[in-house]
This record gives structure tokens, sequence and C-alpha cells, in this order.
């Protein structure tokens, strides 16, 4: 009955047996091995980095000869390792494992003795084998332990494990031939090698194609290839010098090859027109060929997506539809005046930076300016590639938008900007005009600012020498036009415009989270400042309009409040921070379509007289920080000529030049200390007149207005006295205090406002006059209440946006599992670097 309650005997219990056995054996067998295997692994590296052919014959066959006799050697001592484990090692490696006392399993084999009678001795053993039994279940094997930590505490038994997978991977496709090649000397020599063809295609960098690799080209035989290809073709295993080469002919023409080491060669060739590549040797077959299909890079498409037109501030929207097989790099639009071709231009609408194969959007140029405007031309679109060809749109007529100035002083100064770019030898004329302009009474209701600027614009124009000077001349003219049609509105307008553009354009080229966020903080103050002025711009028609002029209703549906505005920055800065930078840009490209055909609602209020001595006194400012630069110059130049700073003084006047070209308001051509303190003086008076005119109208005077006077006479006199540098201090200070006081006039008219009903802002199309219920006298929405569509342009939900931020959280969480394949982190880490 013992017997054939012996578990030992099962089939579960005999595989365990084995299996104890055979980690037996493999601890015995390895140590004793390792050598051995170290001389094969040594083999095979140099086997497979086919170290083998560049020995002679000999030197080979010695070679395998001593790896063969230290393989032998390593087997015979290990003869002794070579031997299976009993069964009785066996089941004490089982007891040992499983941490068992007093040999258990080995006592399930023993027995008593024949004719044993002493039954309590009986009972006892028969007890104690069901106590074994009852504990069989906890046998267990553990895996083989190795002692070669022991042997090789440096573990440099893995460097040789890693050269050999180096190895394997350098022999890829050719791993059986240099195994063939170790054990046979005689196939070992460099002559007896087949040639090796290798060949990589390598499209133009503005295809944005990969290149086709050497295993690509191996499995093809038609390559389909962006005209202006480059392919390299190399050969290998090449012939002693002196012995005949194959030849790499394309469409009949060998090409030459360049050597490229010992014995390999290189040649060369751009794929413009498809035909035949082979590689031909002396005899025989073509070791390679390839039939070769060169795709022509077709000339861009480009046309109107809608006809163009003139935004309410006159500036030309064009909305475009552009392709390209590679990509459109540049779009341009060209004019051309239809009663006179020779007089044409181009204006660069878009330059994306990663030159996408479609792009449809809308540009907005302002060419109000341009000496074309008013006139009728002819319009068309031009697409660029990334080769420079060029595609064209069909030609529309249209007149090109032209600024109409109601303001007469703002209609005179345009007409003699307009006689100076048509007519340059008439500049003593203009000169006069622009005198006469500078002391007219219209100059003098236009503010101080206004006949300083004209006064400027004329001495600048008497000393000029050449085209240059009088294109500045030009620029000024047209800035102090808009400056009295519509005060600051138009510098805060191209502030906003240029700010848009830059951040368009970052979005387009993928740029860094930091640089988006200061560019949005940028649109933010200046769409503030934009919507500031328009307000005030508002205020500016009141004057003008006649208490009893009747008013239109205003349609709710076309009215959008600041409020809403801010709402579209904040939705487009939450999505460029959640990763959705196209839906961002839509939004961005939806807004600027607003504030481009925006214009504040018409107020029935009377205008508060402070609104224009604000703007006067901001002019005023710019000209004293204009002043104060001067000064500093000057200043350096003084120090230039003592000697003490010659480095300064050299710089100080090109910088002076910039300035004064850039800002339109210097004196540039006139230079010295006496205008400087005749132009100080001049500002001083014109803040004087300004603090008359602020007490005429019932305002309260800031005390640092008259500060800021007292110190421009301190820095007019300095400056009389031929010392810029003692004027610095004090032209520093006025800014400050005539800032200090802007302040002061501002907080007072917003008491003004405050008093008044209504509360937020409104504007609207130029449609939009009047006033309704629940809308304060500008149209400005006292509610938040207006209309806007929002539908035209798909803009993700809350929840969409919270889905973005969970994918990027889980990427960010999965690129820090190394436990991960490296190709699938390679992947997120390029997906994290577009976010």
């Amino acid at each position: 009955m013992a017997d054939r309650a012996n578990p030992l005997e099962t089939r579960s219990f005999k595989g365990k047996l084995w299996l104890a056995r055979a980690a037996l054996a493999f601890e015995r067998l390895y140590p004793a091995l390792f050598p051995t295997l170290v001389v094969i692994a040594g083999f095979l590296v140099l086997s497979l980095f086919d170290v083998w052919r560049a020995l002679p014959v000999w030197l080979h066959a010695l070679a395998l000869l001593g790896f063969a006799v230290a393989v032998l050697h390593g087997l015979y001592r290990a003869r002794t390792a070579c031997v299976w484990p009993s069964r009785s090692a066996g089941l004490a490696r089982l007891e040992a494992d499983s941490d068992a006392r007093h040999q258990p399993l080995r006592v399930l084999e023993d027995r008593l003795p024949e004719g044993w009678q002493d039954p309590v001795a009986t009972s006892l053993w028969q007890r104690h084998r069901e106590r074994v039994l009852a504990a069989l279940h906890r046998i267990r094997v553990a895996p083989p332990r190795s002692a070669m930590p022991g042997r090789d505490p440096w573990a440099a038994r893995a460097l040789v494990l890693l050269v050999l997978v180096v190895g394997a991977v350098e022999a890829r496709g050719d791993f059986g031939e240099r195994l063939l090649r170790a054990v046979s000397p005689g196939m070992a020599t460099a002559a007896a090698l087949p040639v090796d063809v290798t060949m990589w295609v390598t499209p133009p960098t503005y295809t944005q194609r990969p290149p086709l690799t050497i295993e690509q080209t191996r499995r093809m035989e038609r390559l389909d290839v962006p005209a202006g290809s480059e392919a390299v073709v190399q050969l290998h295993n090449l012939g002693p010098a002196g012995d005949p080469r194959p030849a790499i002919r394309f469409n009949g023409e060998v090409l030459d090859l360049a050597d490229l080491g010992e014995r390999s060669g290189e040649a060369r060739l751009t794929l413009e027109t498809a035909g035949v590549l082979e590689i031909v040797p002396g005899a025989g077959e073509p070791l390679a060929r390839w039939q070769v299909l060169v795709l022509p890079d077709m000339p861009p498409s480009i046309s109107f997506a809608e006809p163009p037109r003139a935004t309410h501030r006159r500036v030309l929207e064009l909305a475009y539809e552009a392709s390209d097989d590679y990509g459109v790099r540049r779009v341009a639009l060209d004019f051309v005046l239809i009663s006179r071709p020779s007089e044409a231009d181009t204006v660069v609408l878009a330059e994306p930076a990663r030159a996408p194969r479609q792009l449809a959007s809308t540009a907005y140029s302002d060419l109000t300016a341009h000496p074309l405007a008013g006139l009728e031309v002819e319009l068309q679109l031009v697409a660029t590639d990334g080769l420079g060809q060029d595609g064209r749109s069909e030609a529309v007529r249209m007149v090109l938008p032209e600024r109409h100035f109601e303001h007469p002083l703002a209609r005179a100064v345009v007409a003699e900007r307009r006689r100076l770019v048509r007519e340059p030898q008439e500049r003593n004329e203009v000169v006069s005009r622009l005198d006469r302009l500078a002391e007219s009474e219209l100059a003098e209701q236009a503010g101080t600012a206004i006949q300083l600027g004209l006064s400027i614009a004329g001495s600048r124009l008497r000393q000029s020498t050449d085209a240059e000077e009088r294109r500045s001349v030009v620029d000024l003219l047209w800035e102090l036009a808009l400056m009295i049609e519509e005060g600051t509105l138009s510098v805060a307008e191209r502030s906003l415009r240029e700010i848009q553009d830059a951040l368009q354009r970052a979005l387009e080229e993928g740029a860094p989270d930091e640089e988006l966020q200061a560019l949005m903080d940028e649109l933010r103050e200046a769409m503030d400042r934009y919507l500031d002025e328009l307000t005030q711009q508002a205020l500016e028609q009141m004057r003008n309009m006649p208490e009893n002029m009747p008013m239109q209703p205003i349609d709710p549906s076309q009215m959008v409040d600041r409020q809403q505005l801010q709402e579209m920055l904040d939705r487009a800065e939450e999505m460029m921070q959640g990763g959705a930078r196209e839906q961002a840009q839509a939004m961005l490209e939806q807004l600027q379509q607003m504030l481009e055909n925006l214009q504040a609602g018409m107020p029935q209020m009377q205008p508060n007289p402070g609104e224009q001595a604000l703007s006067d006194l901001q002019r005023m400012i710019e000209l004293q920080q204009n002043l104060l630069d001067r000064s500093h110059q000057m200043r350096q130049g003084q120090a230039g000529e003592q000697g003490q700073e010659g480095q300064e003084g050299q710089e100080g006047q090109p910088g002076q030049e910039g300035q004064m070209g850039q800002d339109g308001q210097g004196m540039q051509g006139q230079s010295g200390t006496g205008q400087a303190a005749a132009e100080q003086d001049a500002l001083r008076r014109a803040l004087g007149e300004l603090m008359r005119r602020m007490g005429e109208s019932g305002m309260d005077i800031p005390r640092s207005l008259g500060q800021a006077e007292m110190q421009m006479r301190g820095a007019r006199d300095a400056l009389g006295d031929g010392q810029p540098g003692q004027a610095v201090a004090p032209q520093g200070d006025a800014i400050d205090l005539m800032q200090q006081g802007g302040q002061a006039m501002l907080d007072q008219l917003r008491e003004q406002m405050a008093n008044q009903p209504g509360g937020g802002e409104g504007f609207g199309p130029p449609s939009m006059a009047g006033q309704r219920d629940g809308r304060d006298p500008l149209g400005r929405a006292m509610r938040n209440e207006g209309g806007w569509d929002s539908e035209g342009t798909e803009v993700p939900q809350e929840h969409d946006l919270g889905r973005a931020r969970d994918v990027l959280e889980e990427l960010y969480r999965r690129s820090r599992d190394l436990g991960r394949p490296q190709q699938e982190l390679d992947y997120i880490d390029r997906l994290l670097e577009r976010f």
C-alpha cells in the first residue's frame, strides 16, 4: 500500500525532479564551458565584422587552427562536468529549493525492514510518512544559480554579448557569406568577393520628402523621385588598382567613378530626366538595374476665393486659395496701373514657414499710402514654390482703396504729399505751402503737435538732398494727415495689425509657447489701445455732429463689445496652451476680420473737452522724448570730439538719424544745440497753451503740468548755453511730470464718464449709428448683449479642450515609462515637441 501511495512516481513530481537535475547540470556545465564560449564568441565577432578577408591566407589558416585548438582544449577541460546528476542529487536539490529539513523526499523512498513486527514503530513510521506527504505541495524548483558573478565581478561577459550583437547588425544580410568566408581561407581574399552595390536617393529639401535608403533601393526596381534628386551609387569589394571595374551607366552614358577608399568607388548623379540606371561589369549580366521615373515639379496654382474688397478702414482684403505639389513658399500680390502699365508694384502677402501644400487664407494689405491709391489697377495673385516657379491667378480690375479725408487740413496735406510724389521738382513750392499750412487757423485748431509736425516736414524737405530724404518727408506727411483725421487711432491700428501678423507667423512656424504667450500679451494690450482710440474717435465725431441730427437704430445682431473680443482672445490663448494651434489660428483670423471692419457706435452726447487735451499732451510727450534722445546724443558727440568717449561719439549720430527716420518726428538735417533750444521753447509754449485751454474749459489743471513747464524752461536755457548734457535731467523730469499730468487728466475723464449712464463699450460695422434700449449713447452694451455669429468657425468646446489636456497628460506619463519600446518613446517625444 505504501508503494502505491508513493507520490515520487507521479508524472508531475518526475517533471520537477528532471528540472532540478537539469539545473544542477547547467550549474556544473556553464562555468566549465564559459572559456570555450568566449573563444567561440570571439571567432563570431571577427567573422561578422569580416576581419578575415583582410588577412593573408596563411595567417587566416593559422588563426583558424588557433581557435580550433582553444575550443578543443576547453571542451577537454569541461569533460568532467558533462555528467548527468543522479536521482539522489535531484531530490536533494528539490529539498534545498523548498527549504525542506531532514531530507523528507528521500525518507519516502526508505522502507522498514522485512518482518518488522513492532506495531508502535510501524505506527510512528506511517505517521511520519503522512506528514511528509502533506508537505509535498510546497515542493518547487528554483532557477539555475550561476557562479559567474563571483568569477566575473565586472560583468565583462555582457560586453562580449554586446559586441556580438553589434557584429550581427553590421553583417545584416551577409551573415551566412561572412561565416562561410571565415571557415574558408581561400574565399576570404578580396579578389574573390562579389562587388557590393549600394545606392540612396536624396530628394531636394524643398520637396519635404524623405530620402530612399539603401535597404529601400535594394528591394526596388523602379524609382519614382522628384526632379532634382541626387542619386549616390557606391561600389565596394572592387579589385586592386589596374583591374577592370564595373561601369555605372545612366541612359547609356558612363558616369565617373571616384575613389572611395582602397577598394571602393562612388558616383553621384542629379536626376533631371527619366531613364535607366545600371551597373554593368566587364562581362555578364548587370549587377544592379533601376528604372528611374522623374516626377516633374509643376508650378503652383492660386486663385481668388472671393473678389477683392476694401474694409471699413480702407484696407484691401484678399481671400485666396493656393496649392502646390510640394508646398507654397510665398504668396504675393502684383498690381499694375491700367493707364500706365510701366507703373507696377508687388506686395508680399504671406511666406509660410512650413510651406503647406494647400493654403487657404485671407490677407489684409493697407495700400492707402501707396502712390497708386485711388487709381484703377489690375490685381493678380502670385504663388511661388520652393523651386522658384510662379503660378498666377486670373487678373482682377478694381480701384485701389484710397483714404478719403474729411478734415480740410488733412486733405490739404495729402494734396501736397501727392504733388511731392508726382512732381519732385516742385519741392520749393511744396515747402512754402507747408509753411503756410503750419501757420493757418486750421493747424492751430488741430493742435500744437500738428503745427510742429508741419514745420518739421517743411524744414526737412527744404534741406533734403536725395530721394531717400524726400521719401521720409512723404511718409511724415501721411502720418500727419492720419493724425489730423483720426488722432492716434491710426498708430494704434498699425501696431495692432503688426502684432496680429507676427502672431500668425509664429503659429505657422511652430514657435515655442513662451514666444506665443508674449505675443498674445502684446496683442491684448494693442487691442485695448485700439479700442480706446476707437472710442475717442467717436467722441471727436460728436463734436461736429448737429444736435438735431436724426439717428438710425442699431441692429443688436451687429454689435460686439469689448468683453466679447477679450473672450475671443482668452479662448484662442486656451487653445494654444492645449495644443489646438490650428483652431487658435482660425479664431485669430476671425478676430482680425472683425477688427478690420470695426467702427465705434456714433455717440449722441456732448464730447468731453478733455479728450483733445489728453491727445495733445500725449503728442507733446512723444516730442519731448525725441528731444531728450537728441540731447543725449549731442552730449555723446561733444564727448567724442574732446577725445574722452570717442567710440560713443561715433555711434551717437547714426543712432540719431535712425531715430529720426523711424519716428518721422525728429529734425533730420538740423543739428546743433541752438535749433534744439528753439524747439524746446516751442514745446514749452505749446504746453502753456494747453493749460490755458484746459482752464477755459473748466478742467482742473494738474500741478505736474506747471512743474513740467518749469523743467522745460531749464532745459531750454541749458541748450541755449550749448550744454546738452545739462538738459538731459530736466527733459527727463518733464516727461515724467507730463505723464503724471496725463494720468490725472485721464482720471478726470473717467470720472466724468462714470457719472453718465452706461458702462460697457460697444462697437459695430459702419452701418451702426444711433442707440437703442439697453445701450448707452455711445452704442455700448450696458449688459453683455449684442450679436456675434461664431458659427462660421468651428471652435472646440470646453469638453474638447479638457480631452486635449487629458491626452497631453497621458503622453507625458508614457514618456516617463522607460519600459516602453524605444520606437514608441521617440514617437511620443515627437508629439510632445509639437505641444
